[in-house]
């Protein structure tokens, strides 16, 4: 084998730079979704408010002009949740799609550092067999050797 390494190599490495570009895009998906969802989250505590302060001035008694004002802005501001909504849910559906593509690259280069495993296992027993296949030699060698002079002794 080569000092390059197995012939996966350049693959895994690929895999592994994919992996960090959906990793970093997932990142970025996930603000915009959080950034939206906190912006929703502001509009409805400012219709909710609203809402209170037209409580209190209906209580108080309001002119048909003031009740207008306060129907038109919660109707925009009704809308504003809407449409804030709409790009929340489009926010979801991009982090969703963005941790899929990286799970994705995730599993290549777990598969990959699978393979490497599996190489350098198979590396680890040849030599370890190739070790033994040594000792062995060399203890039936010695062996003999004994056996050899034991007979010497003999004579």
């Amino acid at each position: 084998m080569s000092d390059a390494g197995p012939p996966w190599d350049r693959l895994k490495e690929l895999a592994s730079r994919r992996r960090d570009v959906h990793a970093r895009r997932l990142g970025e998906v996930t603000r915009e979704r959080d950034e939206a969802r906190r912006r929703l989250d502001l509009l409805v505590s400012y219709r909710s408010d609203y809402q209170g302060r037209l409580a209190q001035a209906g209580s108080r008694g309001i002119d048909r002009a003031g009740l207008q004002n306060y129907r038109a802005f919660l109707a925009q501001l009704e809308r504003a949740i809407v449409q804030q909504e709409a790009l929340l849910e489009g926010a979801e559906d991009n982090v969703q799609k963005a941790r899929s593509l990286w799970a994705g690259e995730r599993r290549r280069v777990d598969s990959f550092q699978a393979l490497d495993e599996r190489h350098l296992s198979g590396i680890a027993r040849n030599e370890a067999r190739r070790e033994q296949k040594m000792a062995d030699e060399w203890a039936a060698r010695a062996s003999a050797l004994l056996a050899g002079s034991a007979g010497d002794a003999d004579r």
